[in-house]
């Protein structure tokens, strides 16, 4: 968070992990899009800036103990809140800094960083602070480094900036705090959605938007939509930010959007194949899919590869299953539709990674596509990472004992009835989602209640009594013990049965 952005101060923001910030998956997504990745493959300092209250950073810190993390933020609770959570996980390789982009504090430091990454920030600040977050990076960014930044864009948000507008009309005329200025701008906007206003007549996309926005946490409606600043803009734009800190643009760190097949549709091919122009042309695929967020990542200096090059960057990567073979599906959330992965290509692949971790050649030989096709392999296993099945690893093993602390950190956490979703897996030098039912699964198997469903469902049950809190079916508390605790054990025995293994594998417990 930044003042450039005057967000509100009395609604604390969520607490997420992005794993398309962690390095490994960067260094991927450029590899696959055909671009060096350099730096990022073994980094040795990371700087996020703008890092919320902690927890994504926190966790890639103590999923890859090698590597020093540093984050700037301004907003004191969120840092204090990062700081419980890297003194609870006795975490030794993160630097927390309290300072705004442009103050001094913000500017130490010269070509000492491999990546840098602002994830929901960019949009939200003013031109000003983008400036002079953009010279940090133009400072810190050694040769050869990656920049991930995230940002809402155009054409996707065109038809929908009226409802932030209404919103902001709101924070500016009712008083109350930001919560219920964000509830009753709903409420205004639910009286024009059922009463037939011509705007939402007039623009499905914002009327389909809204109906979803009836369904997401208030907190980060409140975050998103009272910003004083708020700034959606064509990628063509944000390229032309870029460049004042030397930056070009390599890859998404959205994975199908580097595949063109995956993110137009096919009607808008063609078109696509005449234009030239990167820039354009990717300006141009944002308006074939309507969309409304990015993820890019941008690289100081590095080229795009020659076809026998990124041969060789496949080469150097290995690859490991991250779920239970029996839940892996082959169907896929592409930007447009879902795509649906055929079982003869991917089902070899998945069971060799069952075994172990395997390398691009290793799963070429499983395939037997052989080097003709090898591009379908690259497009496979890419489909594979970006469902967040399979991560890639360049770099060696990394110690698991940091991150077994951070997740016990996690667990003490969910205890006090503070809820993270996600684990460290050193391993995978990323993170790994967790449910509400696999932290009390993991809590009873720490406590060494976990050796069956019934006990470690009792065990549950206590930590939500002691909160005051009952397990809740179809939205209704379940109000005998007998009954929560079996409700509780159906839950968790998959979890202890098919997850466990699988987080003892990636290290994280």
């Amino acid at each position: 968070m930044h003042p450039g952005a005057a967000l509100t101060t009395d609604v604390p923001y969520t607490a997420g992990f992005y794993r398309e910030m962690a390095p490994e998956h960067l260094a991927f997504a450029t590899i696959a899009a055909g671009y060096a990745p350099s730096a990022a493959r073994r980094p040795k300092r990371m700087l996020e800036l703008g890092f919320g209250r902690g927890f994504g950073l926190a966790l890639l810190a103590a999923a890859n103990p090698d590597v020093a993390f540093e984050g700037q933020e301004v907003n004191a609770d969120y840092v204090a809140h990062a700081q419980h959570l890297v003194t609870l996980a006795q975490l030794e390789n993160v630097t927390l800094v309290r300072t705004a982009f442009e103050e001094p504090a913000a500017q130490n430091g010269g070509r000492d960083v491999d990546v840098v990454a602002m994830h929901g920030v960019f949009s939200w600040i003013s031109k000003a602070a983008r400036d002079a977050a953009l010279a940090i990076v133009g400072k810190r960014l050694r040769a050869g480094g990656l920049f991930y930044v995230s940002y809402n864009c155009m054409p996707g948000w065109a038809p929908k900036q009226a409802i932030r507008g209404l919103a902001l009309a709101v924070k500016q005329r009712v008083p109350a705090d930001a919560l219920e200025q964000m509830k009753t701008a709903l409420t205004m906007l639910s009286g024009l959605r059922q009463g037939n206003a011509m705007y939402f007549a007039a623009n499905a996309a914002a009327a389909r938007h809204f109906d979803e926005m009836l369904g997401m946490d208030p907190r980060y409606l409140v975050h998103e939509y009272l910003a004083e600043h708020w700034d959606p803009m064509h990628f063509f734009e944000a390229v032309s930010e870029m460049a004042a800190a030397r930056l070009s643009y390599a890859a998404s760190a959205t994975l199908t959007e580097n595949l063109d097949q995956c993110s137009v549709p096919k009607e808008v091919l063609p078109l696509l194949a005449q234009i030239k122009d990167p820039v354009l042309r990717e300006t141009l695929r944002d308006f074939g899919a309507n969309k409304q967020f990015r993820r890019d990542i941008y690289a100081r200096g590095g080229a795009p590869l020659a076809a026998e090059e990124r041969r060789r960057a496949w080469g150097r990567v290995r690859f490991l299953l991250a779920v239970p073979r029996q839940r892996v599906t082959f169907k896929f959330l592409g930007p447009l539709t879902e795509l649906n992965g055929n079982p003869l290509l991917y089902a070899p692949l998945v069971d060799r990674l069952d075994r172990s971790a395997a390398t691009f050649a290793e799963l070429l030989a499983v395939s037997e596509l052989g080097e003709s096709r090898i591009g379908l392999l690259m497009e496979c296993l890419t489909l594979l990472v970006h469902s967040g099945q399979v991560f890639p690893l360049s770099g060696s093993d990394a110690d698991t004992e940091p991150a077994q602390r951070f997740n016990r950190a996690v667990i003490a956490c969910a205890r006090e009835g503070t809820v993270f979703d996600n684990l460290a897996a050193p391993l995978l030098r990323s993170g790994v989602p967790i449910s509400d039912f696999g932290l009390l699964a993991l809590s009873a198997l720490l406590e060494g209640k976990g050796h069956n469903p019934d006990a470690a469902g009792t065990h549950g049950l206590a930590i939500l009594k002691a909160l005051g809190r009952r397990p809740l079916k179809e939205l209704q508390p379940i109000e005998r013990d007998n009954d929560a605790i079996d409700f509780l054990a159906r839950h968790m025995q998959p979890i202890l049965e098919e997850a466990v293994p699988v987080w003892r594998r990636l290290g994280a417990i």
